[in-house]
């Protein structure tokens, strides 16, 4: 036996407050929006803020987000889906279209809402803080016995905005204040101590060096004494693809890895992975330019005969391991004695 709605008059085998479930859905609604919502934006970098942080994202897709969060849907409704097309009005408002659709007991619906989004402005603390040149570390690059190169400043600038942006994404208020190049150097002006001195470390674990740390104070704050930090890195007087030498040996600096240079031997080819502090013992006497090509004249096991691309005579180079070599050979010539340069692999 059937119920009869009392709307349509038809027998249902369940009734909803007295209605079939297409009765019921007519006169009910199963969703609620708020009329108009908020939502604010950094007028200088566009940055949107959510809750207490700002976030790097694209302002129609923000205004999404918090329709979405405003939605409020009937646990009732099964098989839910949602549609936003928004369009501006102005600068400062969104008018929203919001279409929900749902099953109630097997009948379809869809709701229609319209809401406003008003659209405020205001500093986020990163734009303010810049605007005010706050800065709470300094990066100091310098080098050891020499001036650092254009590109080694360059890559070590790139390094840091590169490792900002990647935060900036995470909705970190963290920012460079200003850029100083010096003679010598460079010092870059930072947000956050704590980043700094992050930077420092992984610049120092990348090439080598001396680091130092001096603090200063800056004034107080909530009753505690406040401290601006420098961060020195001293970049070591060696480079990768340098040569060195101590006594009578030769040495190709190939890399530095975790702060510590690997060096191959120009003698035997044995790689060496030493001390920073053992690299005093080492002095510089050429890099990569010193690798010049040379024409091999003939070749057995352990010797080759190749033309000194500086005299074009015959000379007699030891070979360090067996290998073949082919019509053209790299070399380096130091005190006037000729090395076979090591093949990439080794």
């Amino acid at each position: 036996m059937g119920f009869v709605c009392v709307e349509c008059g038809r027998e249902v085998g369940e009734l909803y407050n007295g209605l079939c479930a297409e009765c019921y859905v007519k006169g009910n609604r199963f969703t609620e929006v708020p009329k108009r919502l908020h939502i604010v934006v950094c007028p200088n970098c566009g940055a949107v803020k959510y809750k207490n942080t700002w976030r790097e994202e694209d302002l129609e897709a923000a205004v999404k987000r918090v329709i979405e969060g405003s939605l409020s849907v009937s646990q009732d409704l099964t098989e839910k889906s949602s549609s936003i097309v928004c369009k501006p009005k102005g600068k400062g408002m969104y008018i929203c279209n919001v279409a929900i659709t749902g099953s109630f007991k097997g009948v379809r619906l869809e709701e229609n809402h319209f809401i406003e989004v008003v659209v405020g402005r205001e500093l986020c603390q990163r734009c303010s803080r810049k605007e005010g040149h706050y800065f709470e570390g300094i990066l100091q690059i310098r080098g050891d016995r020499r001036l650092p190169t254009d590109e080694e400043l360059q890559t070590i600038v790139d390094e840091v905005k590169e490792n900002i942006a990647a935060l900036q994404r995470q909705g970190k208020q963290v920012f460079i204040t200003e850029i100083v190049p010096i003679r010598g150097g460079v010092d870059l002006y930072i947000s956050d101590k704590g980043f700094t001195q992050k930077m420092m470390q992984m610049l120092h674990h990348r090439f080598g060096g001396e680091t130092k740390i001096t603090a200063k104070q800056s004034g107080m704050k909530n009753g505690r004494q406040q401290y601006r930090m420098t961060y020195l890195l001293r970049l070591p007087y060696y480079r990768d693809g340098d040569f060195l030498a101590q006594g009578e040996r030769l040495f190709y600096l190939k890399t530095v890895e975790r702060g510590k240079p690997r060096l191959i031997e120009m003698e035997n080819w044995s790689e060496i992975s030493m001390e920073p502090k053992m690299m005093r013992y080492l002095k510089t006497v050429g890099d990569s330019t010193m690798i010049k090509e040379a024409v091999v004249v003939s070749q057995s096991e352990h010797e080759a005969q190749i033309l000194d691309p500086y005299t074009l005579l015959t000379r007699d180079v030891r070979k360090p391991k067996k290998v073949k070599l082919g019509e053209t050979v790299k070399i380096v010539k130091w005190r006037d004695r000729i090395y076979l340069f090591p093949y990439e692999d080794l």
